[in-house]
């Protein structure tokens, strides 16, 4: 570890600066440090690696103009980043940086960018990287972190190009990300005018009582019957209609198709099963509408169906973020009378903990560890423990995924209530699962 004085007349070890040593350490990946008083992070005139993040502390940025004596540029604190500039580019550094006192510091590799940026909206994703191609054509080398309150004057506003840096693959690909941006954006267009032309259709698949395998219900699943391509499964618009805001409108127009399929099978059962219900998928980005309980009274007033018999089902991205408004929204349907189930149980980093903090009334054990039932006992162990928990909290649960005649005894053994699956049938139409319903009933009487 190189160590300089801090004061302003200390010449800079010319050795290899903590830059370096852990840009080779930690390529890839942000890692916090604690770094002596003294510590020289990096030198003007070493290349560029990496970017720093201040958690504690405070970093003189230390250079001279035209070849002068040593000057103090800036001092910069806690919350402050720095050497930025080599997350744009590998060019020499432009002055030194030198820990004042110790310092608790985030560094942040060039390469720890990448899947960051791709995780982006892809319109936003090409955004930047527009910004960084025509900074980097531009060659303007600023001194490193010198505050720039006018950042704009330093972009070339005609610069451009294509130009594909290996420093930074799959940042820099312009022409590709113009492409995604392109396909984002009239996905977009597209969704909304498929959202006028009503051309979303529920597709409904059935969920059974276990263990006699009475039909108790119907999830509602979304399609897009678009009059060119055909049928289009959800994942591929449902992701872009999350990004784009999209996904709200098309939830509460499920919602309704839900309310108003569920008149329809009851039509069609005459009274030969119990009540069956149905459920509906709630995106998470609903949870941050302020108006999402109201909306939904509203359609379950219209449809005047019995709010008991209507399940809504969240994952856990919907209860990260706000957990006051997620509690309070939850709470609010809960009034309405309806049920909530968690979907995916046991995939998400916080599950067991929602159940002590949110509202929940069901359970649905994640395709994945029935998928593995009789091959992992691990999975089998797993669905025991989500049960045993399910009935400390008095909740019901559904097993997804059951694709075996076996699945259906050992999850019955194993004390789950219902079950849903292609072995009893894949999502169907609103006219096939409303005939399916009718012959399942007409065999059971």
């Amino acid at each position: 570890m190189t160590k300089t004085s801090p004061t302003l007349n200390t010449a800079v070890d010319d050795s290899q600066s903590q830059d370096a040593l852990l840009a080779r350490a930690d390529a890839g990946v942000i890692t916090r440090h604690i770094f002596p008083a003294g510590t020289l992070l990096f030198k003007k005139g070493e290349t560029r690696h990496c970017a720093f993040l201040i958690e504690k502390g405070n970093v003189h940025i230390i250079g001279n103009d035209d070849g002068g004596e040593d000057k103090l540029l800036c001092v910069i604190g806690a919350g402050e980043i720095f050497g930025e500039m080599a997350l744009i580019d590998d060019t020499p550094r432009t002055a030194s940086a030198i820990t004042t006192d110790e310092s608790e510091i985030f560094v942040i590799p060039r390469d720890s960018l990448h899947d960051r940026v791709k995780g982006l909206d892809p319109i936003i994703s090409l955004l930047i990287s527009l910004l960084i191609e025509r900074y980097r054509m531009t060659r303007i080398h600023m001194p490193e972190s010198i505050k720039q309150h006018n950042i704009s004057g330093f972009i070339e506003k005609n610069a451009g190009g294509d130009a594909q840096d290996a420093a930074m693959p799959g940042i820099t690909n312009i022409a590709r990300q113009r492409q995604d941006a392109l396909k984002e954006m009239r996905m977009e267009q597209e969704l909304r005018q498929a959202l006028k032309r009503k051309e979303f259709v529920p597709f409904l698949q059935p969920i059974l009582n276990l263990p006699d395998c009475r039909i108790a219900g119907y999830e509602t699943l979304i399609r897009w019957q678009n009059p060119e391509k055909g049928l289009i499964f959800p994942g591929d618009f449902i992701p872009a209609a999350e990004r784009t805001g999209v996904v709200q409108a098309l939830d509460m127009l499920m919602l309704e198709k839900a309310c108003a399929a569920l008149a329809e099978i009851d039509r069609v059962a005459d009274g030969r099963s119990a009540p069956l219900f149905i459920s509906v998928n709630l995106s998470g980005i609903n949870f941050g509408t302020a108006r999402l309980v109201e909306r939904i009274r509203d359609i379950i007033t219209q449809s005047a169906i019995d709010p008991a018999r209507l399940k809504l089902e969240i994952t856990e991205s919907a209860l990260i973020g706000d957990a006051t408004q997620a509690a309070n929204i939850l709470t609010g349907l809960k009034a309405l009378g309806v049920t909530i189930a968690l979907d995916d149980f046991g995939t998400g980093y916080s599950s067991l903990g929602y159940l002590h903090k949110f509202t929940i009334d069901d359970i649905k054990i994640d395709r994945s560890f029935v998928n593995q039932l009789h091959d992992d006992n691990r999975s089998i162990d797993i669905v025991r423990a989500i049960v045993s928990l399910a009935r400390n909290f008095d909740l019901k649960i559904i097993a997804e995924g059951i694709e075996h005649e076996r699945d259906i005894k050992t999850l019955s053994d194993l004390g789950c209530d219902y079950a849903q699956g292609y072995f009893f049938a894949r999502p169907m139409s609103l006219t096939d699962a409303l005939d399916y319903t009718g012959r399942y009933l007409s065999q059971q009487s």
